[in-house]
């Protein structure tokens, strides 16, 4: 079994999990009396575990696949539990994992050691499948964190590039433009299979990283295997990405975030596809983000982008003559009502650059369709540690089929 997709089938269906989470945390407050609030220490307090399951309950993503992932599920129509468990031996050494299982998928998240060579100094090596050294929004807990039940565009919607099929032409490309959930290629893979996003939010890359530093500046730096859109547990093309995030914060309230990353995207099987001599470039993915937050009384507010290129060949005409690049950014607000209830809106936008082929009677159109969304959510907390939350959005994309589609969706949070 490749580990890089280890995971386990189980025989009970999603609607089935989503059912059961939903009926089991509906009984809160009174589920709350048995269930743990705290992280869980054992061995004299070497290890602690801690967790969290949640249901959420929406409408089938087909046809548009606004919110499918690269795991092929949709965050709208998910169970989901996850373990984690952290082993400190000794002060200069951490061994921690986490394990989910999504509706029907187990798997293992994170595994790495973190190694701290000064128990006083902010500095530590982590090695592993380890948190990503790009962005903010993938750094944060699942759910925890976030007023919303969907992902940011940037995290999840899936372009029309693969890392196992490759485009003999610019044509290629624009014929599957708003069609990233099942994208075919003529090199390479040839089976029609989901593409890309920008940046995974659902999985973990391995490598080595660095942290230095915690407040007010802080360097996160990796050396890893895949890269942002193609996690990996084992390489798969001979190259490595290196990505790296600088966190400053001159304030309790206000952070302020710049990230970037480079590596090899394409897998061998495609590559080795190739005609002799075709490809000019390996190809690449690179990447530049910037993130802000900005807190203060009842309000938090929280905005990202990210400049995605890839290098793509073309071994036959009409080429691809420039890098592929995608854009996207969101910007989020959440107000507390009070300590119970809160409100929270995102506005979120992904563009592509323009390419030339023959289709679209040969004018320059954008590689890929276009898309923005918008969210708006509640989340009412039954008890400290578990919350029960709605949210609707609304998709626009200017490509594809539909070109538009409005998703409601329920949820119901645990975490301990």
């Amino acid at each position: 079994m490749n580990a890089s997709n280890w995971n386990m089938s189980c025989s009970v269906r999603p609607s089935v999990w989503v059912a059961l989470a939903v009926a089991l945390l509906a009984a809160a407050p009174g589920a709350a009396q048995v269930l743990p609030s705290e992280p869980i220490t054992l061995a004299g307090g070497t290890i602690m575990v801690s967790g969290t399951v949640s249901g959420a309950i929406g409408p089938d993503d087909a046809p548009g696949y606004f919110n499918y992932t690269d795991y092929e599920h949709t965050p709208l129509r998910m169970f989901r539990a996850a373990a984690t468990a952290a082993w400190y031996p000794n002060d200069h050494i951490g061994v921690l994992t986490e394990v989910r299982l999504e509706n029907t998928d187990f798997r293992a998240h994170a595994w790495y050691l973190r190694i701290r060579p000064w128990v006083d100094r902010a500095f530590d090596v982590q090695i592993g499948r380890i948190p990503p050294s790009f962005g903010a929004y993938a750094r944060r807990s699942y759910g925890t964190d976030d007023p919303f039940i969907g992902y940011p565009l940037a995290y999840q919607y899936l372009s029309a590039l693969r890392a196992d099929a490759l485009p003999a032409t610019a044509d290629n490309v624009l014929r599957q433009r708003g069609r990233g959930w099942l994208v075919r290629y003529p090199i390479g893979n040839t089976t029609a299979a989901a593409g890309l996003p920008l940046v995974s939010a659902f999985r973990w890359d391995t490598g080595v990283q660095v942290r230095l530093g915690t407040r007010p500046i802080s360097l996160s730096a990796a050396l890893t295997q895949g890269t942002l859109s193609n996690p990996l547990v084992e390489d798969d093309n001979g190259g490595k990405q290196i990505s790296g995030r600088l966190a400053i914060t001159p304030a309790p309230w206000i952070v302020v975030g710049v990230s970037g990353a480079s590596g090899a995207f394409v897998g061998n099987v495609a590559t080795t596809a190739l005609p002799p001599g075709s490809a000019a470039w390996t190809p690449t993915q690179a990447a530049f983000g910037a993130d802000l937050e900005v807190s203060g009384g009842h309000w938090l507010v929280r905005g990202e982008l990210v400049v995605n290129t890839w290098s793509v060949p073309a071994v036959q005409a009409p080429f691809i003559e420039d890098r592929l690049r995608a854009t996207g950014v969101w910007v989020e607000a959440r107000y507390r009502l009070s300590p119970r209830w809160y409100v929270a809106g995102r506005a979120d936008h992904l563009g592509f650059s323009k390419l030339v082929g023959t289709v679209f009677a040969g004018e320059p159109t954008t590689w890929d369709a276009p898309v923005t969304r918008g969210q708006i959510a509640a989340g009412y907390y039954l008890t400290r540690n578990i919350v029960a939350r709605g949210e609707y959005q609304y998709n626009w994309r200017d490509g594809g089929r539909p070109h538009e589609r409005g998703l409601a969706a329920a949820q119901i949070l645990y975490w301990f």
